[in-house]
Parts: C-alpha cells; sequence; structure tokens
C-alpha cells in the first residue's frame, strides 16, 4: 500500500520537474539568462539607458545617481563592441552611448567626478567612431525641454481621426507602393514601448506569400479573396527577461493599435485579425522569414479601400460600462 508521506514526495519531485521544464522552455524562448550575447547585452544596455534617460529629467535628480548604472552599461558596451556581429550604428548601442554621454555631461556641470568612466567611454567611442558632443537629436536620444497643449487647445481633426477608424474587408485590387509603407511603419514607429526597447516589427506579404498568409488567418471566412496585401505584427522576445514573461503581447498591441492608425493616416484601410496563441504559423513564418524568437502579435489585412463598401456600424459600450472610479 502506497503511503501518504510517499505520495507527498512524488508530488513534490512532479512539481520541481514541472517547474524545470517550464523553466527551460521560457530560457529557450527568451535566450539564456546566463550567456550574454550581442542580443541580450543590448537589451540589457538599453534598459539602463532608459533608466539614465528618465532620471534626467526628473527634476531634483539625487547626484550621485547612476554609479553602479554606468559601470554595468560601460561592461555591457565593451563586450559588445568584441563580438563579431557588433554594429557601431546599431541603434542598440548609439542610443545607449548617447545615454550615457548625457549622464556624463550632467555630472561635469554639477562639478562632479567623472574620471572613473571618461577615459574608457572616450576610448569606446574612438573604437567605434561614436561621435562625441552631437547637438543634432535627429537620430540620437538626448534630453530637451518641451511643454504640452492645454485641454482647451485639444484637437477636434484628431478626436474625429481617431473616432473615424474602422474595419474594412473591400479593398480594391491595386497594390499600396513599398514607399507608402514604409512612411507608415515610419510613422507608427512614434508607438510607446516598455523602456523605448521597440520589440515590434512588422512583415509585409508579397504576391506568392499573400496566399500563405490568407491560409493561415483565422477569420476571414467568406472575404477569403477581398484582401490582397497583408502585415504581420511580431515582437522580439529576446528583448525582455525572465521576469517580464508575456510582456512583448502588451508592448506589441500598442504597436498594431499605431500600425493601423498610421495606414488610416496614408488613406489605407485595414482589418486587425487575432492570432491565436500556441498556433506556430510554421508556413506564414517560413514564407514570411520570421524568425524564431518572435511571437505573432496579429495579422492585418490592408489596402486602398473600395470606393463604396458595406460595413457594420458597431455601437461602443457606454463610458459607465468601462470606466472605473476608485475613491
Amino acid at each position: 500500500m502506497v503511503k501518504v508521506k510517499d505520495l507527498w514526495a512524488v508530488k513534490l519531485i512532479y512539481n520541481r520537474l514541472r517547474r524545470a521544464l517550464l523553466a527551460s522552455r521560457i530560457n529557450r524562448l527568451l535566450g539564456n539568462e546566463d550567456q550574454k550575447n550581442l542580443n541580450t547585452l543590448y537589451r540589457d544596455a538599453l534598459l539602463i539607458a532608459h533608466s539614465f534617460e528618465k532620471a534626467l529629467c526628473i527634476e531634483g535628480c539625487r547626484d550621485d545617481f547612476g554609479i553602479q548604472k554606468a559601470d554595468r552599461l560601460l561592461d555591457y558596451l565593451t563586450l559588445a563592441a568584441k563580438d563579431p556581429s557588433f554594429d557601431n550604428h546599431s541603434y542598440a548601442f548609439t542610443e545607449s552611448m548617447a545615454a550615457l554621454e548625457n549622464w556624463l555631461v550632467r555630472r561635469a556641470q554639477l562639478g562632479l567626478d567623472c574620471s572613473k568612466w571618461q577615459p574608457g567611454f572616450e576610448s569606446l567611442a574612438e573604437q567605434t567612431s561614436y561621435e562625441v558632443g552631437r547637438i543634432d537629436l535627429s537620430d540620437r536620444a538626448g534630453i530637451v525641454s518641451d511643454s504640452f497643449a492645454s485641454a482647451s487647445d485639444c484637437d477636434k481633426n484628431a478626436i474625429n481621426f481617431i473616432n473615424g477608424r474602422h474595419s474594412v474587408r473591400s479593398f480594391d485590387s491595386a497594390p499600396v507602393p513599398q514607399e507608402t509603407l514604409t512612411q507608415v511603419v515610419e510613422l507608427a514607429q512614434s508607438a510607446p514601448s516598455a523602456c523605448n526597447r521597440q520589440p515590434s516589427r512588422v512583415y509585409f506579404s508579397g504576391t506568392k506569400s499573400a496566399q500563405v498568409v490568407s491560409a493561415a488567418v483565422r477569420g476571414n471566412k467568406g472575404f477569403e479573396q477581398s484582401i490582397f496585401q497583408w502585415a504581420v505584427i511580431t515582437a522580439d522576445t529576446s528583448l525582455f527577461s525572465c521576469a517580464e514573461y508575456n510582456q512583448w503581447f502588451i508592448n506589441g498591441g500598442i504597436y498594431l493599435q499605431s500600425f493601423v492608425l498610421a495606414l488610416k493616416a496614408y488613406g489605407i484601410g485595414s482589418c486587425i485579425f487575432q492570432w491565436v496563441v500556441g498556433d506556430s504559423g510554421k508556413e506564414m513564418r517560413s514564407s514570411l522569414g520570421i524568425s524564431a524568437n518572435e511571437v505573432i502579435i496579429a495579422v492585418v489585412g490592408f489596402g486602398y479601400p473600395k470606393e463604396t463598401f458595406a460595413r457594420p456600424v458597431a455601437r461602443r459600450m457606454p463610458v459607465s460600462e468601462v470606466a472605473c472610479w476608485a475613491d
């Protein structure tokens, strides 16, 4: 007869194995946390860089802020520069260097000692051709003075624009040019993301791959032949740590909304199709070249709407059923 304590021991072992398997799956998805490859170096460097940026915007930021962070950031960037795949023009590297430079400038302005980090920063800048002292912030992180419009200046056109966005399922066969789609993505890039990591990617279908995407999408039954172009929105999981599991869906969802609004801004209609979590979409991934470390957020059918088309008018829930007010 099996004793109760034996059952307890079996259950304990089972739970430990289950947790170990789960951890293994997460590590395979996110990359080994103990091994600092180029992607994880960039991810962790951007986290520190964003911490610097936030602190430098806070009134009364502590004079000693960032001392340990600067040590780690300089180490990460130095290691990244030694990687065979390192690109000195990459977004993550230039943004992180700019954040470190801004922090050093602030310390110098306060009359604080920078000798621990300045030589290493200057050496790395020289080694990677990073331009120190750039004033132009068109392609580099920085801190600027800004102001925000008051409620009385509320943009009625923007309100009407947002309210006027709706799903379109009937498109003209004329394709949207790549040049226009490039402008759409550039506009969608204004979407906020956690610590400005910008994990979202957009994969546009071609003539052949459009059929593969259409076959993989659920929810387009009855109008499969009415959508000629597709965009698959993904999020790069390697930019998140194990402690941020599933955060890529939130960031990808934020980007998705900005993307469809950007399409509308250029006169392009769209319809969002949910993607079932757990569906690998193997054929679609292969057809579009989506990497294994990216999760699919949603699929968007888009195009120039036909001159006239039918669409449902869906009344929105009243605010009283959505907004919750606490004391």
